[in-house]
């Protein structure tokens, strides 16, 4: 297997276009990167997820947590959920925001749609469902019912669900896109990464390594993942990707510290880097000419990412913040 791994250094000054950055107070963009705050004060906000101009997050301003959604095509900010009881880790496709729902005692998945500005129960049941995936009618999930984790997929047109997996092993951190579902799947060892194509209706079996894979994400025919099979006397996770139309496999990245919680899309992989001593940062890296580039440099902590398309949106758990990659 051929590894790649990408480390750059930039004559270019760092570029912040938020004046607190100056402070150190908040991430900085470089190599003309622009940054910018979307959310309003106060409260806890983490779990961004963006699609097209909408960004959506889990925002605890009034005291517990609801859904709120910004649009960078108006810049207006809007409170999605109301009422006494938490909703989280949102997601958003097109025009439809699903979140995990907890006024019923356990989290329930429910949906607000945009266009006609209803919010619907999309499945309620006893069991606990965490981690929603969503791409066009299909949602996935982790059901807790049994205790280790099922990964299940639903159809909002049939309304049909189907779980997946054989069910020996714990499973979650489901991601989806069209026909393909992936996650972390624990029947063999620590966890390796899966694949399930709704068409086929084949299961694949992507990792096959002792140590943890987790996390998965997938864009078109790539998948990617955070890998801890470097591992030596600590945990050392590293992204590592797989192409579906050449069967490859290839590290991205390789070094002492971890590298987490990637996301793709297209050519661009975004993912938590701590490797700038104990401060997580945002980092980038294009498939396409290997660059890498550094989306935040301040002295706060930043969270999972997610991209769509050019824009990255991220948490520093009191504000959201969208960053802009620069046109090639």
């Amino acid at each position: 297997m051929k590894t790649v791994t990408s480390h750059f250094r930039f004559g270019a000054a760092f570029v912040c276009i938020l004046a607190s950055c100056l402070l150190g107070s908040s991430p900085c963009g470089a190599d003309g990167l622009s940054v910018a705050k979307i959310s309003s004060d106060g409260g806890l906000k983490q779990h961004p997820d963006i699609y097209g101009t909408r960004v959506v997050w889990q925002d605890s301003r009034h005291g517990k947590f609801d859904i709120y959604l910004y649009d960078t095509a108006t810049g207006k900010e809007t409170r999605i959920t109301q009422g006494i009881h938490d909703h989280k880790k949102p997601r958003i496709f097109q025009g439809r925001i699903f979140w995990q729902d907890y006024r019923n005692g356990t989290s329930d998945i429910y949906m607000y749609d945009l266009a006609t500005g209803k919010e619907s129960p999309v499945m309620v049941s006893p069991a606990p469902k965490v981690d929603i995936a969503v791409s066009g009618d299909r949602i996935a999930w982790t059901d807790l019912g049994n205790g280790k984790g099922v990964i299940c997929l639903y159809d909002l047109s049939t309304k049909r669900e189907k779980r997946l997996g054989r069910g020996q092993g714990s499973q979650g951190f489901a991601a989806l896109q069209g026909n393909n579902v992936v996650w972390k799947d624990e029947r063999n060892d620590a966890g390796d990464i899966y694949l399930y194509n709704q068409v086929t209706d084949k299961e694949t079996r992507i990792t096959a390594n002792k140590e943890s894979q987790w996390s998965p994400a997938i864009h078109d025919d790539l998948i990617v993942w955070e890998d801890n099979r470097n591992v030596d006397v600590l945990s050392n996770y590293d992204i590592y990707l797989y192409d579906l139309k050449t069967g490859r496999e290839t590290q991205l990245t390789s070094n002492d510290a971890n590298q987490r919680f990637p996301r793709i899309w297209g050519s661009k992989v975004v993912f938590v880097d701590n490797k700038r001593g104990e401060i997580e940062d945002i980092r980038l890296i294009d498939l396409s000419n290997g660059k890498e580039t550094t989306i935040t440099q301040g002295t706060k902590d930043q969270y999972t990412p997610a991209i769509f398309e050019d824009s990255i949106v991220y948490s520093d758990l009191k504000h959201i913040y969208l960053a802009t990659v620069p046109a090639k």
